[in-house]
């Protein structure tokens, strides 16, 4: 996945979107976890697994930054509350 490439994790390795419509909550909130250990990544939604990605670029940084953002095809709103960063 490269950084402003327009790939996403979701159309790498992501699941049938039909079963992610299901996981979501629709005007509540939604709980979102993201493990990153090592060369894998890991995306669940309301428990339910969304990605099990290992990338094999070895030219791709093991480290950076944390961006939060919203896709949409128009205006958006995103909200976000109780984020918390673990080492592994």
């Amino acid at each position: 996945m490269r950084l402003g490439g327009g790939t996403s994790m979701y159309a790498l390795a992501g699941p049938d979107p039909a079963a992610m419509q299901k996981a979501r909550r629709v005007g509540d909130w939604n709980d979102y976890v993201i493990r990153c250990e090592g060369k894998r990544i890991q995306l669940w939604i309301n428990g339910f697994q969304t990605v099990d990605y290992t990338e094999e670029d070895d030219t791709i940084k093991q480290t950076g930054i944390i961006g939060l953002q919203i896709h949409g095809g128009g205006p958006s709103e995103a909200w976000y509350k109780d984020i918390v960063i673990r080492p592994l």
